[in-house]
């Protein structure tokens, strides 16, 4: 038998202690399936991207020119709006002072007008002294000629005469002066009517004016 000491090794083939056999073993190969799994979990690197970088603006001297002049036309439209509000609030300030004077005026037109066309042939210088009291002084020495001619009439029929204000209505007017259609009734008791009263269905304008905290009567016109 030859000596197996001299035989040369085949890779991979492994000596055993029996001297009637050999067994080659075959060692599994596992570089490729190793290097498979590594490509497998490594993650590929994401490259960085830079980030842009901010410019300042430029501003230019068209740009500063037209910041210029927005800057005054805004500062126009806030003077002319204040200028619109302020002439706004000034009308609606007339426009209440208007109205309280109508509503004013026509309160003591029905007052003037019930004394200043009611007397009583008993008492005329008081009843022609509380008409004169609601007129201005330049109308009050044009009615003291009127009721001279009345209270002669007056006394001679022993008239009394009362006015009874059934409406009275704005035609125009302003703060300071007022022109009002006043609807009045006047009963009248006389010998004339042989004691029975008879009732005087009158339209008359009146034209009342401001005098301080007062309104008075500047005229009194039939219609």
């Amino acid at each position: 038998m030859a000596d197996r000491r001299n035989r040369p090794r085949i890779a991979g083939q492994r000596r055993t202690s029996s001297g009637t056999s050999t067994t080659v073993e075959e060692t599994p190969v596992v570089e490729e399936e190793v290097s498979e799994d590594l490509q497998d979990d490594v993650t590929p690197a994401t490259p960085e991207v830079p980030e842009p970088r901010s410019e300042a603006p430029v501003t230019t001297e068209r740009d500063h020119r037209l910041s210029n002049v927005l800057t005054i036309v805004l500062g126009v439209v806030v003077v002319l709006t204040l200028t619109v509000t302020a002439v706004l609030g000034v009308k609606a300030w007339h426009g209440k002072q208007a109205e309280d004077a109508r509503d004013q005026a026509a309160a003591a037109g029905r007052k003037a007008a019930e004394t200043a066309l009611s007397y009583d042939y008993r008492d005329l210088d008081k009843s022609f002294a509380a008409a004169r009291a609601t007129m201005t002084p330049d109308f009050a020495a044009k009615f003291d000629a009127t009721a001279k001619v009345a209270g002669e009439l007056a006394t001679k029929t022993k008239a009394t005469v009362k006015a009874d204000v059934r409406e009275v209505g704005v035609r125009d007017g302003d703060a300071d002066r007022v022109t009002l259609i006043i609807f009045v009734n006047q009963t009248t008791t006389s010998t004339i009517t042989k004691g029975s009263p008879r009732v005087d269905l009158n339209r008359t304008r009146f034209t009342m004016v401001r005098n301080g905290d007062r309104w008075l009567v500047q005229e009194i016109a039939g219609l």
